[in-house]
Protein backbone atom coordinates (compact mmCIF):
# COMPACT_ATOMS: atom_id res chain seq x y z
CA UNK A 1 0.00 0.00 0.00
CA UNK A 2 2.75 2.57 0.86
CA UNK A 3 4.19 2.57 -2.86
CA UNK A 4 1.34 3.58 -4.17
CA UNK A 5 1.11 6.33 -1.55
CA UNK A 6 4.42 7.37 -2.88
CA UNK A 7 3.28 7.21 -6.31
CA UNK A 8 0.27 9.21 -5.85
CA UNK A 9 2.45 11.93 -3.33
CA UNK A 10 5.17 12.32 -6.37
CA UNK A 11 2.38 12.78 -8.72
CA UNK A 12 0.71 15.66 -6.81
CA UNK A 13 3.72 17.09 -6.44
CA UNK A 14 4.65 17.05 -9.78
CA UNK A 15 1.29 18.21 -11.29
CA UNK A 16 1.69 21.54 -8.71
CA UNK A 17 5.34 22.02 -10.44
CA UNK A 18 3.69 21.96 -13.86
CA UNK A 19 1.03 24.25 -12.73
CA UNK A 20 3.36 26.64 -10.89
CA UNK A 21 5.58 26.80 -14.06
CA UNK A 22 2.21 27.65 -15.89
CA UNK A 23 1.01 30.34 -13.83
CA UNK A 24 4.65 32.01 -14.25
CA UNK A 25 4.13 31.59 -17.85
CA UNK A 26 1.01 33.65 -17.61
CA UNK A 27 2.43 36.27 -15.75
CA UNK A 28 5.18 36.89 -18.01
CA UNK A 29 2.91 37.78 -21.04
CA UNK A 30 1.87 34.48 -22.67
CA UNK A 31 1.05 31.26 -22.03
CA UNK A 32 4.03 29.00 -22.33
CA UNK A 33 4.15 24.60 -22.83
CA UNK A 34 3.85 22.67 -19.52
CA UNK A 35 7.12 21.61 -18.62
CA UNK A 36 7.95 18.02 -17.95
CA UNK A 37 8.74 16.78 -14.30
CA UNK A 38 12.21 16.59 -13.94
CA UNK A 39 13.40 13.00 -13.96
CA UNK A 40 14.51 11.24 -10.52
CA UNK A 41 17.11 8.11 -10.55
CA UNK A 42 15.34 5.97 -8.20
CA UNK A 43 17.30 2.50 -8.86
CA UNK A 44 19.31 2.92 -5.47
CA UNK A 45 15.84 2.73 -3.63
CA UNK A 46 15.20 0.02 -6.14
CA UNK A 47 18.20 -2.09 -5.15
CA UNK A 48 18.03 -1.38 -1.61
CA UNK A 49 14.33 -2.98 -1.71
CA UNK A 50 15.30 -6.08 -3.54
CA UNK A 51 18.11 -6.61 -0.81
CA UNK A 52 15.65 -6.05 1.85
CA UNK A 53 13.67 -8.96 -0.02
CA UNK A 54 16.57 -11.19 -0.75
CA UNK A 55 17.12 -10.69 3.19
CA UNK A 56 13.35 -11.60 4.23
CA UNK A 57 13.24 -14.19 1.86
CA UNK A 58 16.57 -16.00 3.41
CA UNK A 59 14.83 -15.72 7.05
CA UNK A 60 11.43 -17.45 4.94
CA UNK A 61 9.61 -14.72 5.57
CA UNK A 62 7.46 -14.72 2.65
CA UNK A 63 5.02 -12.13 3.14
CA UNK A 64 7.54 -9.69 4.18
CA UNK A 65 9.58 -10.01 1.27
CA UNK A 66 6.35 -10.08 -1.39
CA UNK A 67 6.25 -6.57 0.07
CA UNK A 68 9.33 -5.93 -0.67
CA UNK A 69 9.55 -7.02 -4.34
CA UNK A 70 6.26 -5.45 -4.67
CA UNK A 71 7.38 -2.16 -4.24
CA UNK A 72 10.37 -2.72 -6.26
CA UNK A 73 8.64 -3.35 -9.26
CA UNK A 74 6.18 -0.71 -8.25
CA UNK A 75 9.14 2.16 -8.72
CA UNK A 76 10.72 0.34 -12.17
CA UNK A 77 8.50 -2.58 -13.64
CA UNK A 78 11.72 -3.26 -15.51
CA UNK A 79 13.59 -5.20 -12.66
CA UNK A 80 13.28 -9.02 -14.15
CA UNK A 81 14.87 -9.71 -10.83
CA UNK A 82 12.34 -8.43 -8.72
CA UNK A 83 9.66 -9.94 -10.69
CA UNK A 84 11.13 -13.85 -10.91
CA UNK A 85 11.70 -13.04 -6.80
CA UNK A 86 8.52 -12.03 -6.40
CA UNK A 87 6.88 -15.10 -8.21
CA UNK A 88 9.22 -17.32 -6.06
CA UNK A 89 7.74 -16.05 -2.62
CA UNK A 90 4.22 -16.27 -3.62
CA UNK A 91 4.50 -19.90 -4.71
CA UNK A 92 6.04 -20.57 -1.42
CA UNK A 93 2.47 -18.65 -0.36
CA UNK A 94 1.13 -21.08 -2.61
CA UNK A 95 -0.45 -18.41 -4.66
CA UNK A 96 0.57 -19.98 -7.65
CA UNK A 97 -1.51 -17.74 -9.99
CA UNK A 98 -0.24 -14.79 -9.19
CA UNK A 99 3.30 -16.05 -9.21
CA UNK A 100 3.03 -17.60 -12.58
CA UNK A 101 2.11 -13.81 -13.58
CA UNK A 102 5.02 -12.36 -12.09
CA UNK A 103 7.22 -15.28 -13.90
CA UNK A 104 6.15 -14.44 -17.47
CA UNK A 105 6.63 -10.61 -16.47
CA UNK A 106 10.35 -11.65 -15.70
CA UNK A 107 10.78 -13.92 -18.99
CA UNK A 108 9.56 -11.12 -21.02
CA UNK A 109 12.42 -8.97 -19.78
CA UNK A 110 14.57 -11.20 -19.86
CA UNK A 111 13.92 -13.74 -22.89
CA UNK A 112 17.41 -15.58 -22.36
CA UNK A 113 17.22 -16.58 -19.10
CA UNK A 114 15.72 -20.04 -18.40
CA UNK A 115 14.85 -19.50 -14.38
CA UNK A 116 11.68 -17.84 -15.04
CA UNK A 117 9.92 -20.18 -17.54
CA UNK A 118 11.45 -22.78 -15.23
CA UNK A 119 9.85 -21.49 -12.65
CA UNK A 120 6.65 -21.06 -14.34
CA UNK A 121 6.84 -25.27 -15.00
CA UNK A 122 7.90 -25.68 -11.09
CA UNK A 123 4.51 -23.59 -10.41
CA UNK A 124 2.36 -26.13 -13.18
CA UNK A 125 3.73 -29.16 -11.43
CA UNK A 126 2.97 -27.98 -8.17
CA UNK A 127 -0.72 -27.49 -9.60
CA UNK A 128 -0.64 -30.96 -10.48
CA UNK A 129 -0.56 -29.73 -14.41
CA UNK A 130 2.23 -32.00 -15.54
CA UNK A 131 1.65 -31.04 -19.30
CA UNK A 132 1.87 -27.84 -19.15
CA UNK A 133 5.18 -28.11 -17.07
CA UNK A 134 6.19 -29.96 -19.20
CA UNK A 135 5.89 -27.34 -22.06
CA UNK A 136 7.44 -24.69 -20.14
CA UNK A 137 10.74 -26.58 -19.04
CA UNK A 138 11.14 -27.62 -22.93
CA UNK A 139 10.73 -23.58 -23.37
CA UNK A 140 13.44 -22.95 -20.65
CA UNK A 141 15.61 -25.48 -22.08
CA UNK A 142 15.43 -23.87 -25.55
CA UNK A 143 17.17 -20.87 -23.76
CA UNK A 144 19.41 -22.78 -22.09
CA UNK A 145 19.84 -26.48 -22.85
CA UNK A 146 22.24 -27.28 -19.27
CA UNK A 147 19.82 -25.46 -17.21
CA UNK A 148 19.72 -28.30 -14.67
CA UNK A 149 16.66 -27.14 -12.52
CA UNK A 150 14.44 -27.65 -16.10
CA UNK A 151 16.25 -31.00 -16.90
CA UNK A 152 15.11 -32.41 -13.46
CA UNK A 153 11.73 -30.65 -13.58
CA UNK A 154 11.04 -32.29 -17.19
CA UNK A 155 12.10 -35.47 -16.69
CA UNK A 156 9.84 -35.88 -13.23
CA UNK A 157 6.69 -34.41 -15.52
CA UNK A 158 7.52 -36.92 -17.97
CA UNK A 159 7.97 -39.67 -15.91
CA UNK A 160 4.43 -38.44 -14.16
CA UNK A 161 2.87 -38.77 -18.24
CA UNK A 162 4.80 -41.98 -18.81
CA UNK A 163 6.42 -40.37 -21.79
CA UNK A 164 9.12 -42.25 -23.63
CA UNK A 165 11.33 -40.98 -26.72
CA UNK A 166 14.67 -40.49 -27.83
CA UNK A 167 14.64 -36.56 -27.16
CA UNK A 168 13.64 -37.40 -23.95
CA UNK A 169 16.23 -40.14 -23.42
CA UNK A 170 19.07 -37.34 -24.84
CA UNK A 171 17.67 -34.98 -22.06
CA UNK A 172 17.97 -37.79 -19.19
CA UNK A 173 21.89 -38.91 -21.10
CA UNK A 174 23.01 -35.05 -20.68
CA UNK A 175 21.62 -34.70 -17.54
CA UNK A 176 24.09 -37.60 -16.55
CA UNK A 177 26.93 -36.00 -17.36
CA UNK A 178 26.14 -32.70 -15.97
CA UNK A 179 24.36 -33.82 -12.52
CA UNK A 180 26.63 -33.83 -9.42
CA UNK A 181 23.94 -34.10 -6.91
CA UNK A 182 23.76 -38.01 -5.95
CA UNK A 183 20.28 -38.24 -5.42
CA UNK A 184 19.09 -37.05 -8.79
CA UNK A 185 21.94 -38.80 -10.72
CA UNK A 186 19.92 -41.96 -9.19
CA UNK A 187 16.67 -40.84 -10.07
CA UNK A 188 18.15 -40.18 -13.88
CA UNK A 189 19.69 -43.63 -13.66
CA UNK A 190 15.96 -44.73 -13.20
CA UNK A 191 14.55 -42.83 -16.13
CA UNK A 192 16.97 -43.78 -18.32
CA UNK A 193 15.96 -47.21 -17.48
CA UNK A 194 12.65 -46.41 -17.68
CA UNK A 195 12.65 -44.63 -20.90
CA UNK A 196 15.08 -47.32 -22.75
CA UNK A 197 12.70 -50.11 -21.96
CA UNK A 198 9.25 -48.38 -23.36
CA UNK A 199 11.72 -47.50 -26.21
CA UNK A 200 12.35 -51.02 -26.63
CA UNK A 201 8.54 -52.25 -26.77
CA UNK A 202 7.12 -53.26 -29.95
CA UNK A 203 4.44 -50.25 -31.24
CA UNK A 204 1.28 -52.87 -30.66
CA UNK A 205 2.51 -53.72 -26.68
CA UNK A 206 0.07 -53.38 -24.40
CA UNK A 207 1.17 -52.63 -20.08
Amino acid sequence: MSCWSNAARAALAAGALVGALVLSGCSAGGPRSPQPAPFVNRSGEVDALIKRGDNAASRADSESAIAHYQQAVAIDPQRYVAWNNLGVELMKMNNYIDAVAAFRVAADLSPRDPRPVSNIGLAYQEMGWAQDAMINYEDALRRDPNYLDALRGIAVAEQHLGLASLESLHRVRHALMIEADENWRTFFQRQRFRIENQLRRPPDSVG
